[in-house]
């Protein structure tokens, strides 16, 4: 599964750096929060367009490492080129995991006839898990809506109450915690 290719222990996106990298982006926060989900549109159809099937998460994690750098102080010219380069290694290192698990899982993967099925029931029950008040959230952040997702995410944000930073770490967090779930539900599902 894609969304497993990256250590457990891996670094999470802190205010701090999620701060700089907008900083990094433009001087107007608004500003720099519509370029930032412009890089992540884009980002993501980087991953789309490769075939990658959870191409939401490996830009998320491409942006990730973008702002960890940026956080330990590194100097970049050119974030979107910066970050498209990062993306490219993302890229790699899933095709990498992709093959390794193959290998290492050959019985498991041929006995799950229906994985889109086992993965949106995997989905689901994880997120009945969830408390009501975070999955509501999330569903309401995700849905799909292309052209008018950033306005709705601001009105989501303004009902809560909180900025739209604090929205988007919110959600980050909480997809995190969805997608451990998935994994371990997933794994076992492939076990059986």
């Amino acid at each position: 599964m894609e969304s497993a290719q990256f250590p457990k222990n891996r670094w999470n996106l802190t205010q701090e750096a999620f701060d700089l990298l907008l900083a990094q982006l433009d001087d107007d926060r608004e500003q720099a929060g519509i370029k930032y989900e412009s890089l992540r549109r884009k980002l993501m159809r980087f991953f789309e367009w490769r075939g990658c099937t959870f191409a939401e998460d490996l830009a998320d994690e491409a942006i990730n490492r973008t702002a960890k750098n940026i956080g330990r102080g590194e100097k970049i010219g050119n974030l979107p080129a910066y970050c498209a380069g990062i993306a490219r290694n993302v890229f790699l290192e899933s095709l990498r995991s992709r093959k390794r698990q193959a290998v290492l899982e050959p019985s498991a993967q041929a006995s799950a006839t229906r994985p889109d099925e086992s993965r949106r029931q995997c989905l689901e029950r994880c997120l009945r898990e969830l408390l009501p008040e975070d999955c509501s959230l999330i569903m309401e952040y995700y849905r799909e809506e292309k052209g008018s997702r950033i306005q709705r995410r601001r009105e989501l944000a303004v009902r809560l109450g909180i900025p739209l930073n604090a929205l988007r770490i919110r959600a980050h967090r909480i997809r995190v915690r969805l997608q451990i779930c998935v994994e371990h539900c997933m794994e076992r599902f492939l076990r059986e």
